[in-house]
């Protein structure tokens, strides 16, 4: 009984780091991050917000019908998105979750 103990300590404690590695996100994903990705959110960022800043007297009538929700779906699109990506996004975090943040596994 002892051995089936330790046997089974036992892989489970190799089993353990090969399970970490395979979560880690490769390592030239960080360079690609911070030289190509969040640069481009940036620029999408400034340019979503001069186009929403564009956009909202015509945005301003589609609100006029309900669900009044026009200025909301516009700004979220075109403004919070994009600075998400850039500014509140995780260093080699590329993907949202089932509830839209950005984490971290």
């Amino acid at each position: 009984m002892k051995a089936k103990q330790i046997i089974f300590a036992l892989l489970i404690a190799s089993a353990s780091p090969v399970v970490h590695c395979a979560e880690r996100p490769p390592q030239g994903i960080y360079f690609f991050d911070i030289v190509l990705y969040r640069p481009l959110g940036l620029i999408a960022t400034v340019a979503g917000t001069a186009l929403f800043a564009a956009t909202s007297p015509l945005t301003a009538f589609a609100s006029i019908s309900p669900p009044h929700d026009a200025f909301e779906i516009a700004a979220g699109m075109m403004v919070v998105a994009p600075a998400k990506f850039t500014f509140d996004r995780p260093l080699g975090v590329m993907h949202t979750d089932e509830d839209g943040e950005y984490r971290r596994h």
